[in-house]
This record gives C-alpha cells, sequence and structure tokens, in this order.
C-alpha cells in the first residue's frame, strides 16, 4: 500500500501584505477567473503564489514556500456570499478548520500591517 506523510512547510515566505477595504477586496475577486476568498477568524483573504520557476520547486522540496502577496481585510462573521457596495458578489470558502490558514492568520494579526 502507498504510504501517506502529512508534513506542513517548515517556512512560508510573504513578500507582500495589503490591508483593503471590504469594497476594494471583493472589486479585484471578483475580476479573477477564481472569484472565491477565503474566511478564517474574522479575515477575508486571498494569496497568491509566486511564479513556478525550477528554483521554486526546489524550494517546495525544502519545505519552503514564497507567496508574492496576501490581500486581506477585516469581515468578522463568515458567509457564503459577499456583496460590495455596488453589487459585485463573491463567494467565500470558510477555512477554519485548516491548521494552515489559522496559523497564516493569527501570525497576519500581529503584523503592523493589520492595524494601518
Amino acid at each position: 500500500m502507498t504510504e501517506f506523510i502529512h508534513k506542513p512547510y517548515d517556512k512560508i515566505y510573504v513578500r507582500d501584505m495589503i490591508k483593503l477595504d471590504l469594497d476594494d477586496l471583493i472589486g479585484m475577486m471578483s475580476s479573477l477567473e477564481s472569484a472565491n476568498a477565503y474566511w478564517v477568524d474574522g479575515v477575508l483573504f486571498a494569496s497568491f503564489a509566486m511564479t513556478e520557476s525550477e528554483e521554486l520547486a526546489k524550494k517546495e522540496m525544502q519545505n519552503e514556500m514564497y507567496l508574492d502577496k496576501i490581500i486581506f481585510a477585516k469581515y468578522e462573521n463568515y458567509s457564503k456570499t459577499v456583496k460590495s457596495s455596488t453589487n459585485l458578489e463573491i463567494g467565500i470558502l470558510n477555512m477554519n478548520k485548516s491548521k494552515l490558514y489559522k496559523d497564516l492568520i493569527a501570525w497576519l494579526k500581529i503584523q503592523s500591517v493589520w492595524n494601518e
């Protein structure tokens, strides 16, 4: 039988963190092919990986990941969708059960950008 091993990343490098107001986040997400945002612990967000390369693939094999950016907005309560003031609507995926995303949001909340 095939052996399966769960091994979380040792390090995730985040190049940029961008706090948006809710309307701007919805507008940006609605223009993307996959118009869903994630929700964890009062934060609506999306993360974007860096463009794949051979060097990044090697880093992944060493248990490291590089994210180009995380965009986020405070959004206290989970709902399946959210509408902007101009009636753009995006879907929201509740990722509250993901340890990785919960750790990411806990880390984000102690960064200076959180209080901007």
